[in-house]
Formats: C-alpha cells, sequence, structure tokens
C-alpha cells in the first residue's frame, strides 16, 4: 500500500497518518467510510498484505482521522504486539480510553488470528499444510 506524505514510521513496519484525504480515499476504495460523523469509530480493512486501522475522533477539539498500517502484518506480529501495547498504555494514561480500548480489542482479535489469516494470505508459508 502505498503511504501519505504524512507518514511517520513508529517500526520499520508499522505507520500513522492523520493526512485526512489520503484516508478518507482508503476509506472510500474499501467501501469503509463510517455514516456517523457523531460517534468514535475503529475501522479496520486490509489492502493486500497490509492491515489499515482507522480511528476517528468525534470531539469538536481533536476531530478526525488517523490511520495505522502494519505491512505484511501476519509475518509481522511483534508490529501488532507492539501496536496493542501502545494503545493500552494510552488507556492506562486516560487517553480517549473508550474509543482505545477498541482499538486494542481489534488489534487483539486480529492477533489472534494472525496465524490462520497467514495461512490464507501466504499459501505457500510453511504452517499452511496440515500434517
Amino acid at each position: 500500500m502505498k503511504s501519505s506524505a504524512n507518514t511517520v514510521y513508529l517500526t520499520s513496519n508499522l505507520s500513522i497518518t492523520n493526512d485526512e484525504n489520503y484516508i478518507v480515499d482508503c476509506l472510500v476504495d474499501h467501501d469503509e467510510m463510517p455514516a456517523n460523523f457523531e460517534a468514535s469509530h475503529v475501522i479496520s480493512f486490509y489492502a493486500q498484505t497490509d492491515l489499515c486501522l482507522v480511528l476517528y475522533f468525534p470531539q469538536h477539539d481533536d476531530r478526525g482521522f488517523q490511520m495505522y498500517v502494519v505491512e505484511d502484518f501476519t509475518q509481522n506480529t511483534d508490529d501488532l504486539v507492539f501496536l496493542r501495547e501502545m494503545f493500552m498504555q494510552l488507556i492506562n494514561e486516560g487517553h480517549n480510553p473508550e474509543l482505545m480500548k477498541k482499538a486494542h480489542y481489534k488489534v487483539d482479535s486480529i492477533l489472534h488470528m494472525a496465524k490462520t489469516l497467514r495461512a490464507v494470505i501466504h499459501k505457500d508459508a510453511p504452517d499452511y499444510y496440515e500434517d
């Protein structure tokens, strides 16, 4: 997935952007655009082998989108763990706990499915074949 000009890499495979035009284009392209902009949202979708996780903040003083991208997320589960732990730290610090709990839960769910998704995405992966 191509990145935005405002993309910042948190790790070698995990990036964040707040480029709203880019994020909205991605959401529209993947038919994931939220209908209600008065509520918070955690939206995830896949772009080939990348996981895209979009957070929408409805507060008037902090309104807008953030998008995290974990490149080849089934192979880079350490980056998923990093992202999950980052959300937990933000929850513990009191930064928008309701939204961060949703994001933490979403990443945790994906992390638990990573091995199965790796088998589906990378059919040549060693753990794809049954014994």
